[in-house]
């Protein structure tokens, strides 16, 4: 019961500190919202001219000729056709990125799928092309009601023939805004600085002698640890959660549908900081002061080269290297692709580190309590 009663009063003695409110939670959210909107220019999509091919499939024997006809009047090098064995593998094609897009030519007219990264101008060149060859057709059957004594002459066109877009996605990501990106790389960042709140955690009670009149009473320092450990790590809940919340109803960001596993990831991202934070204040014997130097230097690089400041593209070998990039990749593979997978490495990799970094302060600040 000690326990969670060390834990309240540090929740309350935090809160009391305006300084760490404004650091824990406004400022995330102050950065979401400034980088968010001041760089969104940068995530505006640009027109580009891109070679198109098209891939195909035709499952209607009676356009057949016709829009053989058609992609031969059409074609040009810059505007090719491949034929596919199947919608299947013109899809999967498509996600490798060989194709621009596929159409099959069906019962139901043209439907076309491509990814949800190529460019609009692209989108409008296909989807032109292709709504003149099915408007030609539509017109033909039209011609062939009204004018029964030419339809032996002309091609039989089914009477359903419309022209549909689907989309589907490739491998990567779909197309960000600004707001997204920064939702993710800060939240990614902030968590990175756990590592100054477990530098501290016990060195604080030691720098105002306090340390000493506790231990005098019948709460061990094990209780103490644990109290102060569970009220930091619960106050970071609950402002990681406010973040979320704050971007998912002021700006809609959609989360996707693993939202929570989400949060999770990036909880275990800040206990492991914690952790990591409190393993260096027990090898330094509670010298947090030099130590939060030198965390703040090492989260403002790793902030850097993980695109917490400015953008960066997931395909950037070294943006990985910093567990601010890495964390938001795989969150962005969570949220765009809905692959929450790619969660299960970077969490049990945290996990241990938690445990590990836990398990190596007991070790060290009892060691010195034998000696």
């Amino acid at each position: 019961m000690s326990i969670f009663t060390i834990a309240l009063a540090e929740i309350n003695l935090t809160l009391r500190e305006k300084s760490a409110i404004v650091y824990m939670l406004a400022l995330p959210i102050f950065l979401i919202t400034v980088l968010g909107l001041a760089l969104g220019g940068s995530f505006d999509q640009k027109v580009q001219v891109e070679d198109i091919k098209i891939g195909y499939t035709i499952t209607e024997a009676q356009l057949q000729e016709p829009f053989t006809a058609f992609r031969k009047e059409v074609e040009t090098a810059h505007f090719a056709f491949q034929k596919v064995s199947s919608l299947a593998d013109g899809k999967k094609k498509v996600q490798e990125t060989e194709l621009t897009a596929v159409v099959d030519v069906g019962k139901q007219g043209l439907i076309l799928y491509y990814a949800d990264t190529l460019s609009d101008f692209s989108k409008s060149v296909i989807e032109g092309y292709l709504n003149g060859f099915s408007g030609e057709f539509q017109l033909m059957a039209t011609l062939n009601q009204l004018t029964p004594e030419k339809a032996a002459s002309s091609p039989t066109i089914p009477q359903a023939s419309t022209f549909t877009i689907a989309t589907t996605g490739i491998a990567g990501k779909k197309a960000e805004t600004s707001i997204q990106y920064y939702s993710i790389a800060v939240i990614a960042m902030m968590m990175l600085y756990g590592l100054l709140y477990g530098s501290s955690i016990l060195s604080s009670e030691k720098r105002s002698h306090t340390l000493s009149r506790i231990l005098m009473t019948p709460i061990t320092k094990a209780h103490l640890f644990a109290g102060k450990l569970i009220g930091c790590i619960s106050l970071q809940a609950l402002f990681l959660a406010i973040t979320m919340l704050y971007s998912r109803f002021v700006f809609d960001m959609n989360w996707g549908p693993y939202g929570l596993a989400v949060y999770g990831l990036f909880l275990l991202e800040m206990i492991g900081a914690v952790s990591l934070g409190l393993l260096f204040d027990g090898i330094t014997k509670g010298n947090s002061r030099a130590l939060a130097s030198l965390f703040s230097i090492v989260i403002t690089i790793f902030s850097a080269i993980g695109g917490a400041y400015f953008p960066i593209s997931d395909t950037h070998t070294w943006k990985n290297l910093s567990p601010v990039g890495y964390i938001s990749t795989v969150v962005k593979q969570a949220v765009y692709q809905d692959n929450v997978s790619a969660l299960l490495l970077p969490a049990s990799v945290l996990l241990l580190i938690s445990f590990g970094c836990i398990f190596g302060y007991g070790l060290l600040t009892r060691k010195r309590e034998v000696l």
